[in-house]
């Protein structure tokens, strides 16, 4: 069985642990007997949060009729659910026309903007359908645009969604990109792709090297070097291989200069204080 393989479930249980860190993604499930969403445990009177974390929660899900995972975005305190410490920064691709080969060329193109705004390793996972998922791990984003809280966090993207719409009138004077902020529409001819800030509050995201509920596809991680190369292929259960998503090995500094001027400002004090 698919969920069986070692590095399947290692790389879901990673991912809900946020890798190692101090904090947790709260988790789901798509019940494929219930064909509903389920995101707590039901034990008798009591229910706890889904949290992916162990091979054994995998399991419990698995029984119940699990047939895709998903983890939020968003970071909390180990199980305290009411805590949230930050998020990633996610962007989602989806092609409307001209299929998954134009939301490769998108992709790539959105990822040479956020590598010319300072991010050079992001994480990217294939959706499962007609797109993928642009992620900015936590741990990447300076402590500056921390300051003002979850809200900077999403002002920070919706600079960088305006940097990205502006790289791309800039680069590809053949290309029409529509609207500065989420969501972004690029145009190629008949070829169109939406560029979708993911910033739903509990909002949940495929688990990389979940199976897609719709398409049965894997949502497999990808080398962002490696998306012009990328085919459905390559997400099909009998064929995939896990791409372990490395944790940031630096701070991307230069997202400081996408920050507002009032954000940075007290951070400065406060670095100057200290």
């Amino acid at each position: 069985m698919y969920y069986q393989r070692v590095d399947v479930r290692r790389t879901i249980t990673n991912f809900a642990n946020a890798s190692g860190s101090d904090s947790l993604r709260e988790g789901a499930f798509y019940n494929s007997k219930a064909k509903s969403l389920q995101r707590y445990f039901n034990e008798g009177e009591a229910r706890r949060p889904v949290i992916l974390d162990k091979p054994e929660e995998l399991d419990h899900a698995l029984a119940l009729g699990a047939s895709a995972f998903y983890c939020s975005n968003w970071r909390y305190q180990r199980q305290d659910l009411s805590r949230p410490i930050g998020h990633d920064l996610v962007w989602t691709t989806r092609a409307k026309r001209g299929g998954l080969e134009f939301a490769r060329v998108a992709t790539v193109w959105a990822l040479e903007a956020l590598a010319d705004a300072g991010v050079s390793e992001p994480w990217v996972k294939y959706s499962g359908s007609l797109g993928f998922d642009l992620v900015i791990p936590l741990e990447t984003i300076p402590r500056e645009a921390l300051v003002g809280g979850t809200d900077s966090l999403a002002s920070l993207q919706e600079e960088l969604t305006n940097y990205i719409g502006g790289y791309l009138r800039e680069r590809f004077p053949n290309v029409t990109v529509g609207g500065v902020t989420s969501p972004i529409e690029i145009k190629k001819g008949e070829k169109t792709c939406l560029l979708s800030e993911f910033r739903a509050r509990r909002g949940l995201l495929l688990a990389p090297m979940s199976l897609c509920p719709e398409t049965g596809l894997v949502s497999v991680p990808v080398d962002a070097r490696q998306i012009a190369e990328f085919s459905v292929f390559d997400a099909s259960p009998k064929n995939v291989w896990a791409f372990e998503w490395a944790q940031p090995s630096k701070v991307a500094h230069e997202l400081v200069k996408h920050i507002h001027t009032w954000q940075q400002a007290p951070a400065q004090t406060k670095l100057a204080v200290a």
